[in-house]
């Protein structure tokens, strides 16, 4: 596996993509928000009570803070990930959120197209990703990601992107 991307090549030019949240990333994330959520009430706890003209503003800055705390927290706690698997003539997506796992088949029969997409970056070249577009009548639609659809890693060229678009519509037999 490329330390730079999330993808290896398993079989042939089928992706393996393993979307996560690291527990390094997660633990660094899980220390700010509790820092985001406690810091500002200690230092501006004082600043609520007794009740002034001042009040609203420390209220407004502790809310804010909290706010992003509590999101990083949510962040740490959901601990999102996303695998995909090879079965034949499939492409299992194993999503695991809050303790939960659940896993949706792909097949000829619930995808609409495989495609290749250019994302704009904001620094450096723009990658390519090859996207799974589910069928709009799959139940499952709510579990892809951006946009509606499932997503590889990011590639460097179109060429290779569209190799490893080649591979996922003779897997899924999309001919």
């Amino acid at each position: 596996m490329d330390p730079h991307t999330d993808v290896t090549m398993p079989e042939g030019d089928l992706p393996m993509v393993r979307h996560g949240f690291p527990w390094p990333l997660r633990v660094a994330f899980g220390m700010l928000g509790v820092f985001a959520v406690v810091m500002p009430v200690w230092e501006l706890g004082r600043g609520l009570w007794p009740l002034s003209i001042a009040t609203p503003v420390f209220a407004i800055i502790i809310g804010g803070a909290a706010s992003i705390g509590i999101a990083m927290l949510r962040a740490v706690l959901a601990g999102e990930s996303q695998v995909w698997s090879f079965p034949p003539h499939a492409v299992v997506i194993h999503h695991k959120a809050w303790g939960r796992e659940r896993a949706m088949r792909l097949t000829a029969n619930n995808v609409a197209a495989v495609e290749v997409r250019r994302f704009g970056a904001s620094e450096g070249p723009d990658p390519w990703r090859v996207v799974i577009v589910p069928k709009p009548t799959e139940s499952g639609l709510r579990m892809a990601g951006r946009n509606g659809v499932f997503e590889t890693g990011d590639y460097t060229s179109a060429a290779y992107a569209d190799r490893v678009r080649r591979a996922l519509v003779e897997h899924l037999r999309l001919h």
